[in-house]
């Protein structure tokens, strides 16, 4: 069973506007609200997919309440760490020329929330992959994330991380299965570009000699992406363009797509990046997840190919 964190969720409110002005009122045509997080995005895209999982994660007063709702409501099995304060609320305005995102910093943790996590890493005996996602909220321990490979590993699970540079950098010693950094993290925790073959042949490189066992790397608004297993390498890209809606959601939804392909079939990479980069492209022309109708027709339209071994 999957499992997925989101130590930090929110509400997300969308806005499509007419261009903004400073000091100036401008009145939105749309907002939507939306139950967000990058592990719980994870976990709706695996239900869209037809996969069940768990999201777990930490939740406080109205917003809370209504992220945890709108789980299990969307069919997804939830196990709530319930916490004083209230959860974060981070708006997103297109104004039709640009995207903004004001991100909020997210109610604080107490040692005994991250306790009250642990337990339920430790009495999970489902749990085959933990996929931990998205930021940390305030006063987090300094060794929370690493704590939380330690709990899952300890079931025998294995450990998915899509986090910061920083983070990535600090926990790859642990051999995560799989990290889903884009090229500025990439370049941000390795100290390399990766804007040619060559240059994505060294950061996977070092990738894997600090501990990580595969990667997928995605390049946001360049449409494709390189995975690397620590053999081999493969280079996908969409032959078509999108209308950006919001890109909020799309990361995590390629790699919800990916694993879908991939966790239980690990020589069906092909497959799997394509299905990847068909989700995410879907996803970024919608507003929140949208509703992939058309991941099926993008799927015939990703060019996949293997890089020469050097």
């Amino acid at each position: 069973m999957f499992y997925t964190l989101t130590a930090n969720p929110a509400v997300d409110m969308t806005v499509a506007s007419s261009p903004l002005i400073p000091n100036e009122n401008v009145r939105a045509g749309s907002a939507s609200y939306t139950a967000n997080g990058k592990g719980l995005d994870v976990s709706f895209a695996f239900k869209k997919f037809g996969i069940d999982s768990v999201a777990l994660g930490f939740f406080g007063g109205f917003t809370g309440k209504f992220i945890v709702d709108e789980t299990m409501n969307l069919g997804c099995l939830c196990r709530p760490v319930w916490i004083d304060g209230v959860t974060r609320i981070c708006a997103y305005i297109n104004d039709g020329e640009r995207e903004y995102g004001v991100l909020t910093p997210g109610a604080p943790l107490t040692p005994q929330y991250e306790e009250k996590l642990y337990n339920i890493l430790d009495t999970s005996s489902d749990m085959g992959c933990l996929v931990v996602s998205g930021s940390v909220p305030p006063r987090t321990s300094k060794d929370f994330l690493a704590n939380v490979m330690d709990h899952a590993q300890a079931r025998g699970a294995d450990v998915v991380l899509d986090l910061s540079s920083e983070t990535l950098k600090e926990l790859a010693h642990k051999k995560p299965l799989l990290i889903k950094p884009n090229h500025h993290e990439m370049k941000a925790i390795f100290g390399v570009p990766v804007n040619t073959d060559d240059e994505v042949r060294v950061a996977m490189k070092m990738a894997h000699e600090a501990g990580v066992q595969n990667v997928l790397l995605t390049r946001g608004s360049r449409g494709d992406s390189y995975f690397s297993n620590g053999e081999d390498i493969w280079y996908a890209k969409r032959e078509f363009n999108i209308k950006l809606v919001s890109s909020v959601c799309a990361g995590d939804c390629t790699l919800a797509a990916f694993l879908t392909k991939w966790y239980n079939d690990r020589e069906n990479v092909e497959e799997a990046l394509k299905l990847a980069l068909a989700t995410g492209a879907n996803v970024a022309e919608s507003v929140g997840l949208g509703d992939f109708g058309r991941v099926d027709e993008y799927s015939k339209r990703i060019a996949v190919r293997k890089l020469e071994r050097k």
